[in-house]
């Protein structure tokens, strides 16, 4: 499956997010692209082969979910550890829609939503836009390894605090939460009566030595107190047919999420082949993903490398999971809006810059490394270039350079 991966996609064929939107955005078809959470790469095989018959059946009316289609679910889940029963799984278009109903039904505006930052921007958009106050409870950096606090969650909330946005496994940081480390946040969660709501849309992509725990299995009262969405989006790149899951064994919060799904007519119908897609990566794509994470962990050693030997002052954390590489640069000087125009116009690399995640983020870049490893050799060539021209062009200050 090497091949595959290393395969640069002809990009006159595409028009994606993640390259074509920067393109246009600085009309500069000379950028290379590691932002967006997207892969570089085809989907798994077993996958396209079940879209093209799908394509061939030529038939895309409103869907419904056969019973294959749960039991392939429940397997996944069952493979983690987690016994979910098909009753318990709602569905929706996209993880933030999801999040966006739960959020309607589970709280009331002005009510408190607390998630640890840095973390995706859209937590805090979709809480803010809902009329709900965004409360950050930042990770903590312990011995070079990111860790939950707890003791400052207990600082933040309030008797206004209704929920808690668990990320896990955590973008952009890359921890994959253990069980010990879940079941502590659940007993807090429980002491403190917050619901989780557990973003595990990464659940696919672990490095070896890390295990991926669902949330809701670490107890019987996690199962009752959380929902969790999740999708095969970004395990198997399938962001772009638009399909997830909403799980929880609590039946009122399940009736509560369909309720609000009525609203906007979201209970019926779907995407057909973001169906079709979902049920092929459960039932025959784990083996595609073990090998993807296999080049990921290449191309994450290839990156710590390439950093280390031009910037010794910056820290590559080592992720346990996702395909992002989280880079502190604060070696560099710059303030965020400075570290942008490095990478953007003088390196021509577009990364996520990690001052839109909240607390925590500023002066750190995410990089994605679910790419071909030649271009992602010709990204570092380029900010090696960009830094060392930075580095003639501040005499005065070179002292603050590595």
């Amino acid at each position: 499956m090497a091949n595959q991966f290393d395969e640069v996609l002809p990009r006159e064929r595409l028009s994606t997010a993640k390259w074509e939107m920067e393109i246009d955005r600085l009309s500069n078809g000379n950028l290379l692209c590691f932002g967006t959470a997207d892969m570089d790469f085809r989907s798994p095989p077993v996958v396209v082969d079940a879209l093209l018959e799908a394509v061939d059946r030529g038939h895309f009316g409103y869907p419904y979910k056969p019973h294959s289609y749960y039991a392939a679910a429940c397997a996944m889940f069952a493979s983690h550890g987690w016994a979910v029963q098909p009753s318990w799984i709602a569905t929706n278009v996209g993880i933030y829609p999801s999040m966006h109903t739960l959020i309607e039904v589970l709280t009331e505006p002005d009510d408190e939503i607390v998630f640890q930052t840095p973390v995706h921007h859209v937590f805090n958009e979709l809480v803010s836009a809902n009329g709900r106050v965004a409360i950050e409870n930042p990770l903590i950096v312990v011995d070079g390894r990111y860790e939950m606090d707890l003791v400052g969650l207990a600082q933040r909330i309030t008797e206004r605090t209704r929920v808690l946005v668990l990320c896990n496994p955590h973008n952009p940081v890359g921890r994959v939460w253990t069980r010990e480390e879940l079941a502590a946040l659940d007993e807090f969660c429980q002491s403190h009566s917050l619901v989780v709501i557990a973003d595990e849309v990464y659940y696919g992509l672990t490095h070896d030595g890390a295990e991926y725990v669902p949330f809701a299995s670490v107890s019987d009262a996690a199962s009752l107190n959380s929902v969790t969405v999740t999708a095969a989006s970004k395990t198997f790149n399938l962001t772009g047919l638009k399909h997830s899951l909403v799980v929880t064994e609590n039946r009122e919060v399940l009736d509560a999420y369909q309720s609000g799904l009525r609203r906007n007519n979201l209970s019926y119908g779907g995407s057909t082949l973001g169906i079709i897609a979902s049920q092929a990566a459960f039932e025959n794509g784990e083996p595609w993903t073990r090998a993807l994470m296999q080049y990921i962990a290449a191309n994450r050693d290839i990156l710590r490398q390439r950093i280390q030997s031009f910037l010794p002052g910056a820290t590559v954390y080592n992720a346990d999971g996702t395909y992002f590489a989280w880079i502190d640069l604060h070696t560099l000087g710059l303030s965020n809006a400075e570290l942008v125009t490095l990478f953007e116009r003088d390196a021509e690399v577009i990364v996520s810059h990690g001052a839109a995640l909240g607390a925590g983020g500023s002066g750190h870049v995410r990089w994605n490394l679910a790419c071909p490893s030649s271009l992602l050799i010709q990204g570092l060539d380029r900010l090696q270039k960009a830094v060392d021209a930075l580095r003639a062009a501040r005499p005065a200050v070179k002292s603050d350079l590595p």
